[in-house]
């Protein structure tokens, strides 16, 4: 389910099994050979990766679950089930970058749901018809970039070593903006904010790398360290989701509904959450966010499990 975590590892997946919940079968009995073997409904890639393990080791057959339908599912399933869910469960995040309690959209259908975890899948949603949706876009630009890039750039080794690291940085010591180029009279007079990101990552192409670190040419401009590479790549892979989903959002005329979900903007990444809702807000859109969204797919993993079974 994480998306910036480093993938699954066979000692992850024996440490899982010792949860293993989710069963087609009510049947709590022995995993003797002639019973048949119980299935594990799963999603993503470990539910193809690692059925083998399941099957010999434990003798659980894993039914695969379509990754994005997951998704999907588990978010029309909580949509549905909205009046008895705790209010809290929806959200935006205001420009102070706190999260504000929000309703769900009165008008739902279609909407535009962002699915962020190694990489970027961005998807229409038409109804609550099964299967009524369609991938019309994404990136390869996700959490896995962001993990990838700060283990090669900085000292961090983890995702939530890169998030602490992003916490203390400034991505403006890293990024060119637009005030770089232009100033802030010339910004004004093309109509941009001076704030506007011209090229990610650009001022490094002024820095000293051959000293051994990111020194600054010029005495006016900042030096540039580790929590501000970090800082920079978290606003670059947040900042082509937000302009790949605000394109998808504004020809499709759902601006306003637009959800954000996967395993890279869990609960730990606010900064994350914030860089979205700012950048959509400064676009003339709105961001939604749920709680736990990284656990959709085990949702709609449960919600294919029950329709099965029933």
């Amino acid at each position: 389910r994480a998306a910036g975590s480093g993938g699954t590892s066979p000692e992850d997946v024996e440490e899982a099994s010792s949860g293993v919940t989710l069963r087609s079968s009510s049947s709590a009995g022995s995993l003797a050979t002639s019973a048949p073997p119980q299935r594990l409904f799963t999603t993503g890639g470990g539910a193809h990766k690692f059925a083998p393990l399941f099957r010999d080791a434990l003798d659980i057959e894993l039914a695969p679950v379509k990754e994005l339908t997951a998704v999907v599912d588990g978010l029309l399933f909580l949509a549905t089930m909205r009046r008895s869910l705790p209010a809290s469960l929806v959200y935006n995040v205001g420009e102070d970058g706190l999260s504000k309690q929000a309703p769900w959209p009165e008008q739902l259908f279609p909407f535009i749901l962002v699915n962020i975890g190694s990489g970027v899948s961005i998807l229409r949603v038409n109804s609550a018809e099964e299967g009524d949706y369609v991938r019309v876009g994404g990136t390869a630009c996700g959490g896995g970039t962001f993990l990838g890039l700060a283990r090669a750039l900085t000292s961090a080794r983890t995702f939530a070593e890169a998030l602490r690291l992003a916490e203390g940085g400034d991505a403006s010591h890293c990024d060119l903006l637009v005030r770089d180029i232009y100033g802030e009279e010339g910004s004004a007079s093309l109509g941009l904010p001076g704030a506007l990101t011209a090229a990610n990552f650009g001022k490094l192409c002024d820095f000293d790398l051959d000293s051994g670190g990111c020194e600054a040419s010029e005495l006016s401009q900042p030096a540039c360290s580790e929590e501000d590479i970090a800082r920079a790549l978290l606003q670059m892979v947040t900042q082509q989701a937000v302009l790949l989903s605000i394109a998808f959002a504004r020809h499709e005329g759902c601006m306003d509904r637009v959800f954000f979900a996967g395993g890279f903007i869990e609960e730990a990444n606010h900064l994350a959450r914030a860089t979205i809702a700012a950048n959509f807000l400064s676009l003339g859109g709105r961001a939604y966010f749920l709680q736990h969204c990284d656990f959709l797919g085990a949702l709609g993993s449960l919600r294919c499990c029950i329709g099965q079974a029933g």
